[in-house]
């Protein structure tokens, strides 16, 4: 429904940072993920992973994963308060 208001790329985009932050916040409550730093590692691996995939210019590849992260590590942020995600300084 949501992919007749916006374009391809975009609804690829939305479904993948959902589908993502779902996977980590399993991997969380399984304790495969113990600490902010191992998620956010993981979540910009998955980001560069899943924009290279998309095969865009450099310019809009940069874009596109910076958003990405952006969005992703807001929601982030949100599952370590729910959680009490180990913290490191």
């Amino acid at each position: 429904m949501i992919s007749q208001f916006i374009g391809q790329t975009e609804a690829a985009m939305l479904h993948f940072s959902s589908s993502l932050l779902a996977e980590i916040e399993l991997k969380i409550k399984k304790k495969q993920i113990i600490s902010q730093h191992q998620a956010i590692k993981y979540a910009k691996r998955q980001i560069e992973l899943f924009v290279k995939q998309l095969h865009l210019r450099k310019g809009l590849t940069a874009v596109y994963q910076s958003e990405l992260y952006i969005y992703v590590s807001k929601k982030l942020a949100h599952l370590f308060k729910r959680y009490r995600i180990l913290h490191c300084l």
